[in-house]
């Protein structure tokens, strides 16, 4: 289904591009604002998501201990698909050929999108879900211990081809790729974050600081 980004937190882009609080050039805050614009007007957001019983998750979905830890009060768990597209993906692409700098600007702010677009469906699933339920972390595939060997039958389960547009490539990558999956938890009272660190990070992957041996210091 489709699912309204609103905006894209536009600090969270300056921390994606490694930007650490000096004053930014009037011109490249310009650059930065009309890529934000960019890809807010050609991001077409989807979701898909579906609750289970944690005993009725498809077999293979839910592996490792980490996972299991997120769940302990939870009997419920939420599997979730969501993608921007690919339009912002495209002009990326584009991007790559005439300016590096405006592409790599381009793909932080559609990593901050599909953020923003995750934190958007849970509000919508929780809504949907009622008063009492609680989620937990998201925890995507390739979290912690979570394989991502798990990600076929994750798309599978959800049908996230025919639904969503979204699909794997023959090497396991997401394409769209600026898209998340996650399990969440279903709990009767409010969750703690559980999970901290690089590995737990939805960018783990695709992240910027990593590629220099840094961190973005939102997660400690």
């Amino acid at each position: 289904m489709p699912i309204q980004l609103n905006g894209i937190n536009r600090a969270e882009v300056l921390q994606y591009l490694g930007w650490r609080g000096s004053e930014i050039p009037p011109e490249v805050g310009a650059q930065l604002d009309a890529c934000l614009a960019e890809t807010v007007q050609l991001a077409a957001p989807r979701m898909v998501w579906r609750v289970f019983d944690r005993e009725a998750v498809p077999e293979g979905l839910l592996l490792g201990e980490d996972v299991h830890a997120l769940l302990a009060e939870s009997r419920r768990c939420v599997l979730l698909a969501a993608t921007l597209g690919g339009g912002v993906e495209n002009a990326i692409r584009r991007a790559q050929v005439r300016d590096m700098t405006r592409a790599l600007i381009l793909d932080c702010c559609g990593s901050a999108a599909i953020e923003a677009v995750c934190d958007a469906a849970e509000q919508e699933i929780l809504a949907a879900l009622g008063e009492g339920a609680f989620l937990t972390d998201r925890f995507s595939p390739g979290y912690g211990d979570l394989p991502l060997s798990v990600q076929p039958r994750f798309l599978e389960t959800l049908d996230t081809a025919r639904r969503i547009g979204l699909t794997l490539t023959s090497t396991g990558i997401m394409t769209p790729r600026k898209s998340v999956t996650a399990v969440l938890g279903v709990a009767a009272s409010p969750q703690s974050k559980r999970f901290r660190g690089c590995a737990y990070c939805s960018m783990f992957e695709t992240c910027t600081f990593r590629k220099v041996g840094k961190t973005c210091g939102k997660i400690s």
